[in-house]
């Protein structure tokens, strides 16, 4: 049973529906939090939750018609949206654990060149010599503090995700493709009863909203 299913909402389909897509969006908000600052991952909820405006107007009819019904290109438009969304978000599930995660820095071997005795030298040569191993010494330390940066920088990479990120984006993963199931189901067999009515306006309607709904995504992140 879905997590928002009401007996006020699960009377109709059109409220099954509803408490389908809210469980949806419960979901993809979930997964927005949770990996907040996972690169790729986080990006693909954002854009997820951003259009949640597509599910409730083709859910909620117009403001001159307040019947229980699905706007089909509205609905259209969500269903080809949130398909692509999850093949993107399975697809980088699979390139994470393909390219493994959290792998830690390889320990570092320290190469100790044994010095041939040296005879003795004027203290001009001597000078030179400390002067030329100190400069290596120098080339040395900034090696290893890029090396340090470049490993910081990779840990903070989304391909960096712990086995736990992964587990858990696969969990809610299923539970989107769930309700995601059973949103398109119920929405088939309405549109084979009432059909699918296809118009003009409600296309107009979707096309208007997609640059608000960009726009609020922007905004929001100020």
């Amino acid at each position: 049973m879905s997590f928002f299913d009401k007996n006020n909402e699960s009377a109709s389909p059109i409220g099954l529906l509803r408490a389908h897509t809210g469980t949806f969006m419960y979901y993809v908000k979930m997964g927005k939090a949770k990996f907040k600052n996972k690169g790729t991952v986080y990006d693909i909820f954002f854009d997820m939750d951003q259009t949640q405006f597509l599910l409730d107007q083709a859910t909620r009819g117009t403001l001159y018609d307040f019947k229980k019904k699905i706007d089909y290109p509205l609905w259209d438009a969500a269903v080809h949206k949130y398909s692509d969304d999850l093949k993107k978000l399975k697809a980088e599930l699979l390139r994470l654990v393909e390219e493994g995660f959290s792998a830690e820095p390889e320990a570092k071997t320290e190469i100790v060149e044994e010095k041939e005795p040296k005879e003795k030298k004027n203290w001009k040569m001597h000078i030179l010599d400390e002067m030329e191993e100190a400069e290596k010494e120098g080339k040395r330390l900034e090696k290893e503090a890029a090396d340090d940066r470049a490993a910081l920088l990779a840990r903070m990479d989304d391909r960096q995700m712990s086995e736990a990120d992964c587990r858990e984006l696969w969990r809610i993963i299923k539970e989107l493709d769930k309700e995601f199931r059973a949103m398109n189901r119920i929405a088939d067999d309405w549109f084979a009863v009432n059909g699918k009515g296809k118009g003009c306006a409600a296309a107009v309607v979707m096309f208007m909203l997609i640059p608000v709904g960009c726009m609020y995504g922007i905004l929001s992140v100020f």
